[in-house]
């Protein structure tokens, strides 16, 4: 090999590092072991993710029916911003243990999907209970939030059990 084929590969190689680092990717999974709350992110990714109910961050997934309980990912980066403003997108599904679906939004959020930038730190998804659900079930939750300007997702997954009012 010539010392100039030599440079070439080198200066090649060099660029194409440059350009890896530009389009930078991130790719991973958060996880509250209290409740087995999950989130597994790309290019959007959350500080923490939690269940809120009644004002109160949840330690357990045991949830009275028909009452309402918040899905939290708290701390987001990698939204694309465009003029100050992010767009999002949010989807729930709920299944038995069955694997019946009870409920299929595609997104909560059409049509109120642009928030300012510093709003968008913190994505919610309220879930609420009640008929179908049966008291003593398990249900499954899956929630995505995504970003409606870019390449970013997370994909928030939890079980979650029906019990009768404490």
């Amino acid at each position: 090999m010539t010392h100039i084929h030599c440079i070439k590969i080198i200066t090649l190689a060099f660029i194409l590092t440059l350009y890896a680092c530009k389009s930078k990717v991130s790719l991973g999974v958060k996880k509250d072991f209290n409740t087995g709350l999950s989130a597994t992110y790309k290019n959007m990714v959350p500080d923490k993710v939690f269940l809120v109910m009644n004002n109160e961050i949840l330690h357990h997934t045991d949830i009275p029916l028909d009452e309402s309980f918040l899905l939290v990912n708290d701390g987001i980066d990698g939204a694309v911003v465009k003029n100050g403003q992010v767009s999002i997108g949010c989807s729930l599904k709920i299944t038995d243990n069955k694997g019946e679906i009870l409920l299929d939004e595609k997104d909560l959020f059409e049509g109120r999907d642009v928030f300012n930038e510093a709003e968008a730190q913190m994505l919610k998804c309220t879930i609420n209970t009640g008929a179908p659900m049966k008291w003593d079930e398990k249900y499954d939750v899956s929630v995505i939030f995504w970003d409606k300007n870019g390449a970013g997702k997370i994909e928030n997954n939890v079980t979650v059990k029906m019990i009768d009012i404490p």
